[in-house]
């Protein structure tokens, strides 16, 4: 299983990401945690991660998952040859949800435990392989639900890893939310990871290593 959970986005460690993924750089760009903000912003920041990540040298796609809630079926075909498989940032609970709709939870889960493909995923993305979302609502707001969405929140995790990650940790603009979730997970005892923006930890195999 091969992961790499940044608190934002791939810099500095975009060596790092390309060597985990290895020859197969096309990449499935998920953008769904922020299907809550204005339609027009969330299509430029989309835009512009496509520039970025082609630059790094991904060969990136938008895959807009709230196109698969009602046939998921048409979602295997899409992922037919991709290497990288990104979730990028916004309302984690969002985020969730859009991969149960689509089905593509399950796949994730699956592939990932094959090693067939890789997973990239920072802020929001890199909590959803964790075993649980609890603690994420004091940065988020699990009753955001934006049109298409089922009201239900869903609090499990992939459970792809077993510690938690607390993403901006120190952050001008999220830190006071961070220090909440560690709060958290200090009560209920859970082991974590602490994420400032710009470290990342990446997962192969039976290693993890913590980047800086």
């Amino acid at each position: 299983m091969r992961l790499f959970l940044s608190s934002q986005g791939i810099t500095p460690h975009a060596e790092a990401l390309l060597r985990l993924v290895g020859a197969n750089r096309k990449t499935a760009f998920i953008n769904n945690a922020k299907d809550d903000i204005d339609p027009a912003e969330r299509a430029a920041h989309t835009q512009q991660k496509l520039v970025d990540y082609t630059a790094y040298g991904l060969e990136p796609f938008e895959l807009d998952l709230r196109n698969y809630f009602t046939d998921n079926s048409r979602l295997i075909d899409v992922l037919k040859g991709v290497g990288l498989v990104w979730l990028s940032g916004g309302n984690t609970f969002i985020l969730r949800r859009a991969l149960a709709q689509s089905g593509l939870d399950k796949w994730l889960v699956a592939n990932l435990k094959n090693d067939t493909v890789a997973y990239g995923g920072s802020s929001a993305g890199a909590i959803i392989p964790t075993p649980s979302l609890h603690g994420t609502e004091h940065g988020d707001e699990p009753n955001s639900v934006p049109a298409g969405y089922s009201s239900d929140i869903i609090w499990e995790g992939l459970n792809l890893v077993p510690f938690y990650v607390i993403p901006h940790y120190d952050s001008d603009w999220f830190g006071g939310d961070a220090a909440a979730m560690e709060r958290h997970m200090k009560n209920e005892q859970l082991t974590y990871n602490l994420l400032r923006d710009g470290e990342a930890i990446v997962v192969n195999g039976d290693e993890t290593e913590l980047l800086k």
